[in-house]
């Protein structure tokens, strides 16, 4: 299975770096990340990054235009069998390896549980697959179809994005491995912009 790691980036050059080294290269097909105008240094790491990994293709966008047109650029962009998004100041835990090992074809969509930086584990199950969107999971890119990360200012846009693909009723498999490291809580994240009605 050729698998598309996805990631938007808005000033991420504190933790770019350790998102990339996180993805199995082995497992990765291509790895896209759409730097949504940054004003840090996020694009010259990438462009640095690049250099010792062919698979990586940068998008630039040459203003800021969010984070939900950023995550629908790069799954337009992606060609694999299979989409797994990571967002730019989270990584992936070793057994993240563990879940791509399982990902065979037999299932539009492959669940994984994550840890916050708080140590609180979200653990993914059929009783929540509708209540926490999230990065739990790799999705079959053609389930996809015309599913959106919406712009809202009550919501981020990945509640959107989630509810569409459930009403799909995708073939799941959760693996219950603790396989992605959540940088949450933290200032002036998608999440806090949103709690502040700032974005």
């Amino acid at each position: 299975m050729k698998i598309s790691f996805l990631s938007p980036a808005y000033n991420s050059a504190e933790w770019i770096v350790t998102m990339l080294d996180s993805i199995p290269k082995e497992y990765a097909y291509e790895i896209i990340v759409c730097d949504d105008g940054s004003t840090d240094h996020t694009l010259a790491l990438l462009k640095d990054y690049q250099k010792g990994c062919p698979a990586l293709k940068i998008i630039a966008h040459p203003r800021n235009l969010g984070a939900s047109v950023a995550y629908n650029r790069c799954i337009e962009e992606a060609t694999g069998d299979y989409i797994a998004i990571i967002d730019s100041d989270d990584h992936y835990l070793p057994a993240i390896r563990n879940v791509l090992a399982q990902v065979d074809g037999q299932y539009d969509i492959y669940y994984y549980n994550m840890l916050t930086k708080a140590g609180y584990a979200f653990i993914k199950d059929d009783s929540n697959r509708y209540t926490l969107p999230g990065q739990f999971k790799i999705i079959r890119r053609s389930l996809i179809g015309d599913a959106k990360f919406t712009i809202r200012k009550d919501i981020a846009g990945d509640w959107d994005f989630n509810c569409a693909l459930m009403d799909k009723n995708p073939t799941s498999k959760y693996t219950n491995e603790l396989a992605y490291w959540y940088n949450f809580p933290r200032e002036n994240s998608e999440y806090d912009l949103h709690r502040r009605g700032l974005k």
